[in-house]
């Protein structure tokens, strides 16, 4: 019992200790910061991925550097891991800042040596040296890699744009090729390709097709996205340039076991199918096209042409065919054949005396557009419909081609004579007595009673209730829609998601410490307030929150205009956690409860703050 006032109070003088190193720790000189860059592997093959790390020994403030900038190298920062360690009570603190390089072509590349200044002073690093091999040849051998020329990426990824005809007239269709080739390398989250096309009418593209292709002995996968396009006008036009986004997958280091008991023991089975594997996003592009459209012939021209292009056949039916005069009959002209059936008009009609024609109705159908026209005979001696011809330029013959079409036999009948009305008068009737009529027995009324009076012009529609419920559909949707979107929205962008979610999950850890608070367990306190503001932080500005610490806050929330006090406040909850988990020390209740609120004050503040 007598020896606890003295641990308590050599738990204090501990704390102090750390605190005082801690203030010392941070204001190093700069000659015990020591700057040194390596990378987890130096030969890597195109479509692998390499870690860059750049380490500074003597502090853990070091802001991250400017991501090295080398040709054929893609370098996107990771993040910070810092580590602090105390050894025969002197205290030490380290940044390490992690890079991911992605090669865009084969061959050896130096990096470095690197250059930071940091509160006035100029840190340089070591220079490293990364080899990257093609696919194929690491396959077969390091040695064989030195003979063979340089590789890039886009030998491995590419699109090309493909039309399959060389010249055009006005309105003919062709069909658009857009073709995403991938040989040694993985690629998902493709999208639709996008491309400029002024002067042409285009479709959507129809779901690609996939296949494998063998070009110069390399077999490729290949995305075929197809559309048929048309022009509009004449001239020399360019169709293109095309572009198209993706995920390249890249596989980072694989870890080899040193023994057989490592592949059990000594690492996670399951990294080889979820931790070796990231995408990088990459943009490919296409050359623009140049299509020469070719204006149609003057020479030959029909005159009833009217702008059909193509090769097409023509079939005539009608229904019924025995009518009478006045009867309507329907003519059903029927174009099929290859080519613009959007630029098909209707088919001229030759000789329609003796019919009563209206406008056709049109219906349009993949392979064929039938014109169905109602005609009205007026006479019966009409023995079939009228002749139909259809004009049309075939560009692969080169000339103009019209298709005559003979009326469609059709038997008219005189129509019946109508009955005329005949007004008989009987001869000879005789006088009949007129009897006395009792009024109300044999006169049924049509109303017995005015019924309910209404006023005037008073609609349903001009009621101001019924026009607020019209309202509640159109409410109703907009709120599924905003829903909709909210949903597609968090399950798409992660940095909204846990943007989002941020403010719930710190009202969970508040909980969490309030309630070690009152069991009064300081170990157990201190670890949830630094677990809730740790992984606050991460969901709040969208990094990885297992390296967050206080010595890491200045490059989390660098450039996001958050006050300087409001930074130091939140490096001293950082701080006070760290004493209690490196260096135990009781804290009363009204420090701890203080604590709380601060955390509580500082949540708050950065939920109201618009980044």
């Amino acid at each position: 019992m007598r020896l606890k006032p003295k641990t308590k109070y050599t738990s204090r003088i501990l704390a102090a200790i750390f605190i005082v190193m801690t203030l010392f720790s941070e204001r190093a000189p700069a000659a015990d910061i020591q700057f040194n860059a390596s990378l987890d592997r130096n030969i890597i093959a195109l479509g692998q991925s390499a870690q860059l790390n750049l380490h500074f020994d003597g502090s853990s403030k070091v802001p991250a550097p400017d991501a090295p900038q080398v040709k054929g190298l893609q370098v996107r920062y990771v993040g910070p891991s810092t580590q602090m360690s105390i050894v025969n009570g002197r205290m030490s603190s380290s940044v390490n800042h992690i890079y991911r390089i992605v090669p865009t072509k084969t061959g050896k590349f130096t990096i470095g040596p690197l250059a930071v200044e940091y509160k006035g002073d100029r840190y340089r690093s070591n220079s490293l040296e990364l080899e990257v091999l093609d696919s194929s040849s690491q396959r077969q051998g390091h040695g064989q890699e030195q003979n063979q020329p340089a590789v890039n990426l886009t030998d491995r990824v590419f699109i090309e744009m493909e039309i399959d005809k060389d010249r055009l007239y006005v309105n003919e269709i062709a069909t658009l090729h857009i073709k995403l080739f991938v040989n040694s390398m993985k690629v998902r989250d493709v999208q639709y390709p996008r491309y400029s096309h002024e002067g042409f009418s285009v479709d959507e593209f129809e779901k690609p097709r996939e296949y494998q292709l063998n070009r110069g002995g390399v077999i490729y996968s290949v995305l075929d996205f197809q559309t048929e396009i048309f022009a509009t006008k004449e001239g020399q036009l360019s169709l293109g340039p095309a572009e198209l986004k993706a995920n390249i997958v890249t596989q980072s280091r694989r870890r080899s076991p040193s023994s057989r008991f490592d592949s059990f023991f000594g690492r996670d089975p399951f990294d080889d199918f979820f931790g070796n594997y990231e995408t990088h996003p990459v943009e490919l592009n296409a050359d623009a096209l140049s299509v020469n459209v070719l204006p149609l012939p003057a020479e030959g021209r029909p005159a009833d042409f009217k702008g059909t292009i193509g090769s097409f056949q023509l079939h005539v039916s009608v229904s019924p065919d025995h009518v009478k005069v006045g009867d309507p009959v329907t003519l059903a002209m029927t174009v099929t054949g290859r080519g613009n059936l959007d630029a098909v008009h209707s088919p001229t009609l030759i000789n329609q005396e003796g019919f009563k024609v209206y406008d056709p109705q049109i219906r349009q159908e993949p392979n064929s557009k039938v014109f169905e026209q109602v005609l009205i005979p007026a006479d019966e001696k009409i023995n079939s419909t009228p002749d139909s011809s259809l004009s049309f330029f075939d560009p692969a013959k080169g000339r103009y081609i019209t298709l005559v079409r003979k009326g469609v036999p059709l038997q008219v009948m005189k129509a019946e004579r109508k009955e005329e009305i005949t007004i008989l008068d009987a001869a000879n009737v005789a006088e009949r007595p007129l009897k006395k009529e009792s009024i109300g027995r044999d006169i049924i009324y049509i109303k017995e009673s005015p019924g309910r009076i209404v006023k005037k012009n008073d609609y349903l529609y001009t009621n101001p209730l019924f026009l607020m419920l019209q309202a509640v559909p159109l409410l109703l949707f907009a709120a599924l829609w905003f829903y909709r979107k909210k949903q597609e929205r968090l399950s798409t962008d992660i940095g909204y998601a846990r943007r989002l979610s941020a403010p719930k999950k710190a009202k969970k850890g508040i909980q969490q410490a309030e309630h070690y608070l009152r069991k009064n367990s300081t170990g157990e306190y201190y670890d949830a307030v630094f677990k809730t503001l740790r992984d606050y932080l991460g969901n709040r500005f969208h990094v990885p929150s297992g390296g967050i610490t206080g010595d890491s806050l200045d490059s989390i929330i660098k450039g996001e205009h958050i006050d300087s006090e409001i930074t130091e406040r939140l490096k001293n909850i950082f701080r006070e956690c760290d004493m209690v988990r490196y260096a135990p020390a009781d804290f009363n209740i009204a420090r701890m409860e203080e604590t709380l609120t601060e955390m509580r004050e500082l949540i708050d503040y950065l939920e109201r703050h618009k980044l």
